[in-house]
């Protein structure tokens, strides 16, 4: 079951990425939960595994899908590309205030992320989540080595663009 807490932050995240000119499609709002969680610790409680197109969370994914069964996310259809989620802010901020305006707590560290991945393709959403991903599994092992597994866990990722991922997460951090 997803928490009013999940709830606020995953609203937040989508607000955020939105404002900031963004898709807003699930890959978006996947890719910055991931980031937000792990480099800036919002307590988002959704776990996240190294799936197709980098870290994926298949608890968020149902989250997603209940909000938009209780009207707190709603998806606008965008001919030829895929939905983008839109927050009920009348909602989302009823939810934030019963939570005790948690998403106060995070909204800063949220921004940060969402400033970043906002414009980001999918493409470049993937290498530096993967990248993160990667660096927080292996903490001990050098640049290079990370970007070699890059490399080897995403093949299709040449291994300039490996390096120029994990330069954009430390960005992040």
């Amino acid at each position: 079951m997803t928490t009013t807490r999940e709830m606020v932050l995953v609203g937040g995240v989508a607000a955020a990425l939105r404002e900031r000119g963004s898709w807003t499609g699930e890959t978006h709002v996947q890719k910055a939960a991931f980031v937000a969680k792990v480099l800036k610790h919002v307590p988002f409680e959704s776990e996240f595994v190294l799936y197709k197109h980098g870290p994926f969370s298949f608890d968020l994914n149902k989250s997603l899908v209940h909000m938009r069964a209780r009207g707190i996310l709603s998806l606008t259809q965008n001919p030829g590309y895929g939905p983008s989620f839109e927050v009920n802010r009348p909602l989302w901020n009823a939810l934030n205030q019963a939570a005790g305006n948690v998403f106060r707590q995070y909204s800063e560290g949220i921004d940060v992320i969402c400033d970043t991945l906002a414009t980001k393709n999918v493409a470049e959403l993937e290498r530096i989540a993967t990248a993160i991903f990667l660096s927080v599994s292996h903490s001990d092992w050098s640049r290079e080595e990370l970007a070699e597994e890059l490399v080897r866990v995403k093949p299709h990722i040449p291994p300039e663009l490996a390096r120029h991922a994990f330069d954009e997460a430390a960005q992040l951090a």
